[in-house]
């Protein structure tokens, strides 16, 4: 459990190691990497070992050496961590260069400077600079190509908008670029400007255009500088050194800090909005009451007031609402209800606040409005138009807020028109026809809905006149399409995109979007008229193009989407918490279109240099987004603050708490460490971090000496100890004390040294193996007992996974420092490394690996000559991996067959025909297919197997031959009479061996004709049939026939000659004899003597006999018919009625159809089969494999035929009821039956039924399920077990042992 803690607590420092950033005065080989705030090139002198035990987090964790897997020494502490001892001063500099260069919140650091990238507020060139040194900044200085590409860089991600941006160069004389921030010139940067040719004077540009910005070229497609004057409203560019920032960097504090106790949930802290009021459109007839919340956070439960914002001569004036000198007005908590609003009174801008001891906030400003739509103007003239010309109807609404649908209806509402590829409804209210035809005569009327509510309004209807016209309208735009609507859409929003064209034909219409491509979230309707972004985002700004086309014309028009947004805070307020006398810097900043103004709040009172009081305003600096306080007052500063931004669309409030501190150092919350660890040789940092206001200063004590920075110890700006090349004599209790003016406290830690770790056992340098053997690999390292170890394996560089990993090659098996490899293959081959690590260090040792196999796949094979049997290869050896090659393996394919097949697989007769390149060429006796199209494949062998195969060679052709082969499956009959049908199969592609393939046919009767006649089928081709017409008196006879395949080159060989029969006719005998049976009441048996089968009377070969039945009482004509389809002499015919007289009669049938009817024979079925189960019946073992069953008698009613017996039907309870075995007992003995020879132990289910004439009777129900035991009765009908068994026992005993020992159960089951 102790080395558990340990190695977490060693992670929890080693994750709080430090990286070096770049140093000015080393030559970086690699451009840094802009999207980093700060590191461009590791550290490769981070102590290791600082980690506390009780995982306390640090602030700004960095990753340390331990994690670092670059590091490949087999020596721990071997040259990553050697350093001048002379020098080291400048080490410790190093170590705490991260800390000392770090940038502040929102600004990205490049090499030693820090850069703010000022999206809001806009501004001219010199007032942007007066931000930026508000800031103790400046605009930035461009001195580099490397600081070019890390300025684009960060454009590239920050800005999709593609802005300009201010930097701080100004131009003294032509060309002559300065950077005014350090008086530095602009040098190899020649080509990051534009081209001048496009920056030209003009007379009416009367300003010298002497400063730059960033902008983007879309000719060009790149960011790139630009002159400019320096008078418009750009983004801008700060830059500042990170040592002058670093008052910027503050110390993250909570409304805990400072605080000993606290309860979460009463956390004293000022207001803060949960919920905050939205505007309110009010419909008036609805009637209803309106309601205006907002809710706030803080301890002390803030109380609310509401205002209501009027102007006086352009000044607001907010009036608090009294709801005790309007009785309309409800304040409930931070809710306000106006009850029966009225327009006149109440169409105003409201906002709350929400105030506890620690200050006031308000909430956004939202309006409450009211819906309306006035009347029509009932008077409107005739409309008329020309036939296949364009036409536009506008709605002429009445006056409305806030918007409305348009509805146009025909002759009479709410016959709406239905918009189609010629007819279009805009959001404007028109109705636009691309071409008008006759059917658009009549009357129309333009309707509005309230979007808001249910009102609406009708207007008049007037009528449409159509005129011939003897030409048609070409194509054409209406006055401003397309249109954008809204007109001035704001971020969020959907957008639609209008276009409408006149124009004869009817036009297709198709949008695209210049310099880039249509939103991914927009879809087309209305006939593609219509282009919907919803949710529009302000990177979907830009020119869109609406291209209209039909058969005699096309033209295109474009409209530019230009989107507003609100205000929206990119950087909010943070709450701060901050030392008495000290500084604050505080800032915000939003992104707004138009841009955004910036005010300051507090205590819902705006702070403005005017209205400061006089001793407060050389201690405040407002500076747009930016507001400075010096010396912090206790008494005057803390509040609650907040910062508006605003636009012409909306202003927002972001809120932050300021509290000035005054606290004596305490290490209560944070104290040392108990326990941290160090190994020999490393380095390790004790990190003091007390609670202070202001900041303390710092004293180090080991064992209650005083110690100071300086040889192997330094101390950091933080107050945090280093101490380098750790040894036995730094062990020690180490104690920090912290010290202000209002106090000191201290905190104390053991620091404990622990042994590196060092290799017993290394890999070998080099092992071989060869393909499907087993490897073992392994490696132990000594470690100090007090950490735990993590085992590593590496392939290649690469880390191989773990046996859990659900992903890990399942062949490979880690355990610790043992790897086993298992079937290895030519892919394990390569550098294995075995990682050792601890909290403290990490060591390796490496091995190479090499594996023998069979050879690889051969490359550039070439098929140099082929013929009808041999073919010639060339090709290039591949890696014979450790063994020689002795021989090769040929495979081939046609465009017969995708599968390969070996041509020859012991090909040793190879020769060299190139010694440079070790080109090999082999000629191979083989038989191959004519008119197929070949390709080969190598694979080398050597001794260890047969290796890949080479890619297929390119595809060569063999020559064209007479079939080799005769058609297959020779066969046939069948047919109608008068036919002899002949059949075979048709060759395949492969075996055809040339083009035109076709058939010839003989054919011979057998013992008749001596002589074939035959049929050549070439018009036929590739067919597999053929019927040849034979007299009529040679039905099913039969004939010698054979097939012969040809094809355009000549003949091939005659198949085998095979005996078929020609075509059947129908019989020209009827069954004989015919008689009929009872075999039930549904069934009859019916037979007859066997027909003669004769080729003069059966005229073909019996199938099967077709039986024809019908009711005496029925005609012949509503017969049924029954096919049985064998030769025997009977048939059952079921499904009859009971006690019914049937007619029968019999025909005999083969493939050519059915004989002449017998004569007809009348038989009745039986009467039903008993209809009734019988009942009562019960189960009684009487030895282990006999159970004895009675029943009571069934009584047949005079619709039943008298019963015959009794059958007793047993089966298994896992068994079908089909296995069961019937016990029959004849109906004149006794009702019961003895079941036996069933098996002890088993299940049985059991039924009873009664039998007569009629057939099996309905069934006891439900089953009786009981199991058989091992007992038997004796002499007085008890059951025991056997004679050693007995013994004096009770009645009652043994009816027990009855019930369960016999295990006879009578279970309920439905059926």
């Amino acid at each position: 459990m102790k080395a558990t803690w340990l190695l977490l607590a060693a992670f929890s420092c080693v994750y709080g190691q430090g990286l070096e950033p770049y140093k000015p005065n080393y030559q970086q080989p690699y451009p840094p990497d802009a999207n980093q705030n700060g590191t461009y090139r590791q550290n490769l002198q981070v102590p290791y070992g600082s980690f506390p035990v009780n995982g306390n987090d640090y602030t700004n964790p960095a990753q340390s050496s331990f994690y670092q897997d670059s590091f490949n020494s087999d020596v721990y502490g071997d040259g990553e961590n050697e350093v001048d001892p002379q020098n080291t001063a400048t080490y410790y500099a190093e170590l705490d260069y991260e800390e000392r260069y770090r940038c502040p919140p929102n600004w990205v650091r490049f090499r030693e400077s820090c850069y703010r990238f000022t999206k809001s507020p806009d501004r001219p060139r010199n007032e942007a600079r007066k931000i930026c040194q508000a800031y103790e900044a400046d605009l930035a200085s461009l001195n580099s190509p490397e600081e070019h590409g890390f300025i684009i860089t960060n454009l590239m991600r920050l800005d999709p908008q593609k802005g300009s941006w201010y930097i701080g160069a100004h131009q003294q004389t032509p060309g002559y670029w300065v950077n005014e921030a350090d008086g530095s010139q602009l040098t190899g940067l020649e080509n990051a400007f534009f081209d001048d040719r496009k920056m030209t004077y003009t007379s009416y540009n009367l300003l010298p255009k002497d400063y730059l910005v960033y902008k983007f070229s879309h000719e060009d497609g790149r960011w790139g500088l630009a002159p400019l004057e320096g008078t418009q409203y750009y983004h801008f560019i700060c830059e500042g050194q990170t040592q002058r920032l670093h008052y910027l960097i503050e110390e993250e504090r909570s409304f805990t800090y400072g605080l000993d106790t606290y309860d979460p949930e009463r956390l004293p802290r000022g207001p803060y909005f949960i919920k905050e009021p939205v505007d309110i459109i009010y419909d008036p007839m609805k009637k209803n009451h309106v309601q205006l919340t907002c809710i706030a956070g803080g301890y002390p439960a803030p109380t609310y007031k509401w205002f209501r914002e009027d102007y006086q001569v352009d000044n607001p004036v907010f009036t608090e609402i009294d709801p005790l000198s309007d009785t309309r007005f409800i304040l409930s908590g931070g809710t306000l209800m106006i009850d029966k609003p009225d327009a006149e009174k109440d169409n105003a801008k409201y906002h709350c606040t929400a105030t506890n001891k620690f200050g006031v906030i308000r909430s956004e400003s939202v309006r409450l409005s009211f819906g309306f739509i006035r009347e029509f103007n009932q008077k409107r003239p005739v409309e008329s138009g020309n036939q296949y010309w364009g036409k536009v109807m506008y709605c002429d609404p009445p006056s409305y807020y806030p918007s409305v649908s348009f509805l146009w209806a025909r002759n009479y509402f709410p016959n709406l028109v239905e918009e189609d590829k010629r007819v279009f409804v805009s959001y404007d209210g028109g109705l636009y026809f691309s071409a008008l035809e006759t059917i658009d005569r009549g009357n129309y009327s333009c309707n509005v809905m309230s979007k808001v509510s249910d009102a609406g309004r009708n207007g008049p209807f007037f009528p449409l006149l159509v005129y011939p016209h003897s030409d048609y309208q070409q194509l054409k735009f209406p006055i401003g399409f397309p249109k954008v609507f809204p007109d001035a859409p704001v971020v969020g929003q959907e957008v639609r995109l209008e276009c409408v064209s006149f124009g004869y034909p009817v036009p297709s219409y198709n949008w695209t979007r210049k310099n880039g491509g249509i939103p991914k979230q927009a879809y087309l309707s209305n006939f593609d008229r219509v282009l919907t972004i919803p949710n529009v985002g302000v990177e979907d700004e830009g020119e869109y193009l609406c291209d209209v086309r039909n058969d005699r014309a096309r033209i295109s028009n474009t409209v530019y989407l230009k989107v507003q947004a609100e205000p929206n805070f990119t950087i909010p307020l943070t709450n701060k918490h901050m030392d008495n006398k000290g500084d604050l810097h505080w800032n915000c900043e939003a992104f707004g279109i138009p841009d955004v103004n910036y005010t300051w709040w507090k205590n819902s009172e705006k702070i403005s240099m005017d209205t400061l009081a006089t001793e407060d305003r050389d201690r405040y600096i407002i500076q747009d987004n930016v507001l400075i306080i010096k010396y912090l007052d206790p008494t005057r500063d803390p509040g609650m603050y907040q910062c508006e931004a605003k636009n012409q669309l909306k202003a927002r409030y972001s809120t932050g708490q300021l509290r000035v501190l005054s606290l004596k150092p305490s290490f209560k919350k944070r104290p040392l460490e108990s326990e941290t660890y160090g190994s020999e040789g490393g380095n390790v940092t004790l990190r003091c971090n007390p609670e202070a206001a202001p900041k303390p200063t710092f004293t180090w004590k080991k064992d209650n000496i005083v110690i100071g920075a300086g040889g192997k110890r330094f101390i950091t700006e933080t107050g945090n100890l280093i101490i380098r090349q750790l040894s036995r004599d730094d062990e020690g209790v180490y104690t920090c004390v912290a010290k202000n003016q209002y106090g000191t406290d201290e905190s104390r830690g053991r620091l404990i040294i622990l042994r590196a770790p060092r290799f017993i056992e290394r890999l070998q340098p080099r092992i071989t193996t060869h393909v499907g053997s087993v490897i073992f690999l392994h490696c132990l390292a000594d470690i100090d007992s007090l950490l735990d170890t993590a085992y590593l394996w590496n392939h290649n560089g690469i880390g191989m996974r773990e046996n859990a990993d659900v992903y890990a090659n399942k062949r490979i098996k880690i355990d610790g420092g043992e790897l086993t490899i298992y079937d290895v293959s030519l892919s394990d081959v390569g550098e294995y490394e075995c990682v050792v690590k601890s909290a403290i260090g990490r060591i390796s040792t490496r091995t190479q690996l090499r594996i023998e196999g069979p050879p690889g796949a051969p490359g550039g094979l070439q098929v140099i000559n082929i013929q009808r049997s041999s073919v010639t290869l060339e090709w290039t050896d591949s890696n014979p991996n450790g063994r020689p090659i002795s021989s090769y393996v040929i495979t081939g394919r046609t465009q017969w067959n995708s599968t390969w097949y070996i041509v020859n697989e012991n090909v040793v007769n190879v020769m060299e025909i190139d010694r440079y390149n070790g080109r090999k060429r082999a000629s191979i006796s083989t038989t191959l297919l004519p008119w197929s199209v070949y390709e080969f494949r190598v694979q080398a062998v050597n001794s260890l197997g047969v290796g890949k195969p080479s890619s297929p060679s390119p595809q060569f052709s063999t020559q064209p031959d007479k079939p080799y082969q005769s058609p297959f499956n020779v066969g046939g009959g069948g047919g109608k009479i008068g036919d002899l049908t002949i059949k075979w199969n048709p060759l395949p592609p492969s075996l055809q061996n040339g083009p035109g393939i076709h058939y010839k046919i003989f054919w011979r009767r057998n013992n008749s004709e001596v002589e074939f006649q035959s049929l050549l089928l070439k018009e036929y081709g590739n067919v597999g049939m053929h019927v040849v017409h034979i007299p009529l008196d040679y039905f099913y006879t039969p004939y010698n026939v054979k097939v012969q395949a040809f094809n355009d080159i000549g003949a091939g060989p005659e198949s085998e000659v095979v005996t078929i029969f020609s075509a059947e006719d129908m019989p020209k005998t009827a069954p004989q004899l015919v008689y009929s049976r009872s075999f039930n009441s549904t069934a009859l048996n019916v037979t007859w003597n066997p027909i003669d089968q004769s080729r003069e009377k059966l005229r073909g070969k019996l199938i099967g006999h077709r039986l024809k039945y019908w009711k005496q009482a029925n005609n012949e004509e509503e017969c049924i018919y029954y096919l049985s389809r064998t030769t025997r002499n009977w048939a059952l015919i079921v499904g009859l009625q009971a006690d019914t007289y049937y007619y029968v009669k019999v025909m005999a049938f083969n493939s050519a159809g059915e004989g002449p009817e017998s004569e007809r024979y009348l038989e009745r079925t039986f009467r039903k089969a008993p209809q009734k189960p019988p009942a009562s019946v019960n189960v009684w073992a009487v030895n282990p494999s006999t159970v004895r069953v009675v029943w009571r008698y069934v009584q047949p009613t005079d619709e039943e035929e008298p019963l015959l017996g009794y059958k007793v039907r047993v089966w298994e309870i896992d068994q079908d009821m089909s296995t069961a075995n019937d016990s029959i007992v004849p109906v004149e003995q006794k009702l019961e039956a003895y079941v036996m020879n069933l098996t002890p132990g088993k299940s049985y289910n059991l039924r009873v039924l009664a039998f007569s004439n009629g057939g099996d009777g309905r069934m006891s129900s439900p089953p009786i399920t009981f199991q058989m035991g091992d007992y038997h009765s004796d002499a007085y009908g008890y059951y025991v077990r056997s004679s050693a068994y007995r013994s004096e026992i009770s009645k009652e005993s043994l009816l027990i042992t009855t019930f369960v020992l016999f295990s006879v159960v009578y279970k309920v089951i439905c059926f």
